[in-house]
């Protein structure tokens, strides 16, 4: 089984394995998937002659980091700073994208992706990057999350792995995209966000804002249970306040404290057509969040709207 397969699938599940087989491959499929096998071969082996020397990640190797600082940003959002390699200046990651972060156990590996919410800018390049992660305590109703507890409480120095980059949306600017290794461009971006859902979404749009001479509009609606819940807050009213004739930003609570002026309640169609751009040419909605808030809530609206899914609708 994969890296990734192992990574979140335990004991239980690899005996369930067993007991659910199917059937066996047929002599069609095995050839299907030995050709598939040969061509992820002959891309890795060109990948690692391609690699730009300069960058820290490597698409097909896990390249080691050491934790450098965690700051605590609330009592469960941590902001954590990583140093890359001696010999490595520069991360290698495009906007939108992100990298996969895995930590080995004695008979596994814990694979999670995070998007990196600093160096956003190649200015930014210092040799190191920085993750904001919520971390998931366990309870009497949950486990936790196991890659968030373990940042939680690694020492500083401690290594941990990267490798990447992972994802098929990259920003180049000026309003251009490569989706899915398609050249695409758009005026207007609409943001979908909830949770930790954001750190793609503010990669974006500080990358957007920050470079001169993109006009690209951008509206956002950011979806969490509480104030507190808001990650990066101070980042995105700072961003706001500069940028107001270019980026709107709307939070939607759930469950707002009293002194709350702003939306509340959760993502719905009213809320998405009173923020976001209408789907005429030239715009497109991207979406980051809990799968429920998405599948059920955003994606069912968007497509009433006329948005269509993998034209000028996508998912982080």
């Amino acid at each position: 089984t994969s890296d990734e397969f192992g990574s979140i699938h335990d004991g239980f599940a690899y005996q369930k394995l067993g007991e659910c087989i199917l059937g066996t491959v047929t002599e069609k499929a095995a050839t299907f998937i030995k050709k598939n096998a040969e061509a992820k071969a002959r891309d890795i082996a060109e990948s690692s002659q391609n690699a730009n020397r300069d960058f820290a990640l490597q698409k097909h190797r896990w390249v080691p980091v050491h934790l450098k600082q965690r700051k605590e940003l609330s009592k469960d959002t941590r902001s954590y700073t990583f140093d890359l390699p001696d010999s490595k200046k520069a991360l290698g990651l495009g906007t939108c994208q992100h990298i996969q972060l895995g930590f080995h156990f004695k008979d596994r590996m814990l694979i999670r992706s995070y998007t990196p919410t600093r160096p956003v800018m190649q200015s930014e390049e210092d040799g190191s990057f920085e993750l904001v992660v919520k971390t998931y305590f366990p309870s009497e109703d949950q486990p936790g999350g196991a890659m968030s507890n373990i940042l939680d409480c690694m020492p500083l120095g401690e290594e941990i792995e990267i490798r990447g980059p992972v994802g098929e949306i990259e920003y180049s600017g000026n309003g251009k995209f490569v989706i899915e290794g398609k050249d695409v461009q758009f005026q207007r971006v609409t943001l979908i966000l909830g949770g930790s859902g954001i750190t793609p979404g503010y990669q974006l749009i500080a990358r957007i804002v920050g470079t001169a001479g993109d006009d690209t509009q951008i509206a956002v609606i950011d979806a969490n249970k509480s104030e507190a819940d808001i990650l990066l807050k101070d980042e995105l009213v700072k961003l706001q306040k500069e940028h107001s004739k270019q980026l709107r930003i709307e939070h939607v609570l759930s469950h707002p404290s009293d002194d709350w002026k702003g939306k509340k309640g959760h993502v719905n169609a009213d809320v998405i057509k009173e923020v976001g751009f209408e789907p005429s040419e030239g715009s497109v909605t991207f979406l980051c969040g809990p799968p429920l808030m998405i599948q059920k809530a955003a994606l069912p609206a968007l497509r009433d709207w006329g948005y269509v899914e993998d034209k000028n609708c996508f998912g982080f």
